[in-house]
């Protein structure tokens, strides 16, 4: 963050984030060793991920997902977990396992390209991509970090803001280096190798 003519780096709190290869990632909720682990993670060709930013639709686009792909409407999906039927990439904090679970699987994620498995990277399996205004995500974040116990609050908007605008957040998510602008992701996550849908 630029701030008259000198830098000031904001890093997020060590007690909720550990940096790997540039990204901050939840200390709860992940490894590095998991991290790495998807590389190599196989993917089948009717896979389905659901890649966002943080704070921009990922839960209802998640249950929208799920509702279409495995007729919840039918079979009574919506009162499974949604962790359940559309569970995270980077964070498996339920433990499955992935290759045992059923076709068509849906995964949602937040991390960014040069981190997701090769095989996605190659244009397996298919990729939604969710984008939203970086003012309102920014907004969404700043109210959503008072309401978890496991976020660090930042009660005033203008010190919030500058840790948006510096790519470091106090939230439990995973932020981007600082050589990355926020609003990167918006812009550039999905190249054009990746198959894209969209609503």
């Amino acid at each position: 963050l630029s701030i008259g003519n000198r830098i000031q780096v904001i890093q997020p709190a060590k007690e909720y984030h550990f940096k790997y290869k540039g990204c901050y990632f939840t200390t709860n909720a992940t490894t590095p060793e998991h991290i790495d682990s998807l590389e190599n993670f196989e993917i089948r060709d009717n896979d389905v991920f659901l890649v966002t930013y943080p704070k921009s639709g990922t839960i209802w686009t998640q249950n929208i997902l799920s509702l279409i792909y495995h007729e919840g409407h039918r079979n009574g999906v919506e009162n499974i977990d949604l962790m359940d039927r559309v569970p995270w990439l980077e964070y498996n904090v339920r433990h499955m396992d992935y290759q045992r679970c059923p076709s068509p699987r849906l995964f949602a994620s937040h991390l960014p390209y040069f981190l997701v498995p090769r095989e996605l990277r190659n244009r397996r399996g298919t990729v939604i991509y969710v984008a939203r205004n970086p003012k309102d995500a920014l907004v969404s974040y700043f109210h959503f970090s008072k309401i978890l116990t496991d976020m660090e609050d930042e009660p005033d908007f203008g010190k919030f803001m500058e840790r948006f605008l510096a790519g470091k957040g106090k939230n439990n998510f995973l932020f981007y280096s600082q050589s990355l602008l926020p609003f990167l992701p918006f812009i550039c996550f999905v190249p054009s190798s990746y198959e894209m849908a969209s609503f």
